[in-house]
């Protein structure tokens, strides 16, 4: 038997899908409690929880006399681990890959240059350490993604400033789908390798603007590629 913990997060996971998915649009309520009771089979207790949650992430909202409403799209938290994972689920049109590029290139350079400022000998140590796996797993796309994730993450820890942790949870989802689309063979990832290993110099010779314009360059890359392979579809 599941606890009422794993009941919630499986209510939440499901009424998510269904909000990011269009099933209820911004300004509808969602169906009363009893009804969403006997359509999930689960607690009323358990749905009051699950609503809570996606209260949280800025998805619903309750109201008195009007029951839970869906929010508008601007009001969701799209750092948010299961809201980007809903809406990878739900994007349909492909656009969601270019919003998220679009947000690493105005985030990750920045991140660069303070990396290059601010982060300490071991910061810039995992950051080398990370491109290193990079180039030694150039044939397997898996340990590639995980590699690739690392250094990027490594990066906006080294800035030293705390707010551009959670921006981790949108880099995972970007290289993810991107990867899977454009480093289909390890010449891809091969290639590849150049601008990181340009990136993690700078960064480590304490050079932020050339850090700053070395992430702007392969960003810029990976944007092509991911053009390319959506024109060739």
């Amino acid at each position: 038997m599941r606890s009422r913990r794993n009941l919630c997060g499986q209510v939440v996971h499901d009424l998510g899908c269904k909000i990011l998915a269009g099933e209820w649009n911004p300004g509808d309520p969602l169906p009363q409690e009893v009804a969403l009771c006997d359509t999930m089979g689960v607690s009323r207790t358990v749905i009051r929880e699950a609503i809570k949650s996606l209260a949280a992430k800025g998805l619903v909202q309750s109201r008195a006399k009007r029951g839970t409403i869906v929010q508008p799209a601007r009001s969701w938290n799209y750092l948010d681990p299961e809201v980007l994972d809903w809406q990878t689920q739900a994007d349909d049109s492909g656009q969601l890959l270019f919003h998220l590029t679009e947000f690493r290139q105005a985030i990750e350079p920045a991140a660069a240059a303070l990396a290059a400022e601010r982060g300490s000998d071991e910061d810039l140590r995992k950051i080398e350490t990370a491109c290193q796996e990079m180039a030694d797993n150039t044939d397997n796309l898996e340990a590639f993604l995980q590699a690739d994730l690392k250094f990027h993450t490594e990066i906006l820890h080294a800035t030293a400033n705390p707010f551009f942790s959670p921006v981790a949870n949108v880099i995972s989802v970007s290289l993810e789908s991107s990867l899977r689309v454009t480093n289909r063979q390890a010449t891809d990832n091969r290639t590849s390798i150049p601008p990181h290993q340009a990136v993690a110099k700078a960064i480590c010779d304490r050079k932020p603007e050339q850090a700053r314009a070395a992430m702007v360059a392969l960003l810029g890359d990976a944007a092509a590629r991911i053009q390319n392979a959506a024109d060739s579809q």
